[in-house]
């Protein structure tokens, strides 16, 4: 134990300032821990629950330069409302090349839903088809992936610089098309991938959720 002048103890002193920065050290890291527990978890790959309320599914069928027609607008019939309110590229929480879309929707039971994206000649690229509408009104919001780029290989649409559309039919089977809406794709078209997308490829597959705050 060293005394200083008038007797003070300079031991037990400096042991305090020590046990203080200790102990700051450890409340910081209590505070990263707890920061960082309460951090949303990526929902890059969860499912859009709009899209699964209104279709009881978020996977659909899709085709690759499908050889049939984009189908052409159709005004919403009596029980329906229809507003293709938004469609752009974009990107998931985890940087993955997507297409955002929000629509408002009041439906009736019993159809299906097709997505079609289509060039500024009207040459459909890729159409997505799943589901059976239930009762529903309210806002839809999904995202589809573009390309993927994991394990080695780097898949997507093939997607030359200019401008795209995007068509999204409601079709009953024996009478066709209930109402179809179509609108420009924003934003940059995003660079095409190394490879067109493989048998059972995640690529336009599913209906994600959209980001939060969206």
């Amino acid at each position: 134990m060293l005394h200083g002048r008038g007797g003070a103890l300079y031991g037990p002193r400096a042991f305090g300032r020590g046990a203080g920065w200790v102990g700051a050290a450890a409340l910081a890291l209590v505070l990263a821990l707890l920061l960082t527990g309460c951090e949303k978890p990526d929902a890059s790959n969860t499912t859009s629950p709009s899209a699964a309320a209104l279709l009881g599914t978020t996977t659909g069928n899709v085709v690759f330069d499908p050889p049939e027609r984009v189908p052409e607008p159709v005004a919403p019939p009596a029980g329906w409302e229809f507003e293709l309110g938004n469609a752009r590229w974009d990107d998931l929480e985890n940087g993955t090349p997507a297409l955002f879309v929000v629509l408002q929707l009041a439906a009736k039971p019993g159809t299906g839903m097709e997505i079609w994206l289509s060039d500024a000649a009207g040459r459909p690229v890729v159409r997505w088809s799943g589901g059976s509408t239930r009762a529903y009104s309210g806002v839809v919001c999904f995202q589809m992936k573009t390309r993927i780029k994991e394990e080695g290989r780097d898949e997507g649409l093939q997607l030359a610089p200019g401008t795209y559309n995007l068509t999204i039919a409601f079709r009953e089977v024996e009478t066709g098309v209930v109402t179809a809406e179509r609108a420009q794709v924003r934003s940059n078209t995003p660079a095409p991938a190394a490879s067109t997308p493989a048998a059972g490829s995640p690529v336009f597959r599913d209906l994600l959720s959209c980001p939060r705050g969206s």
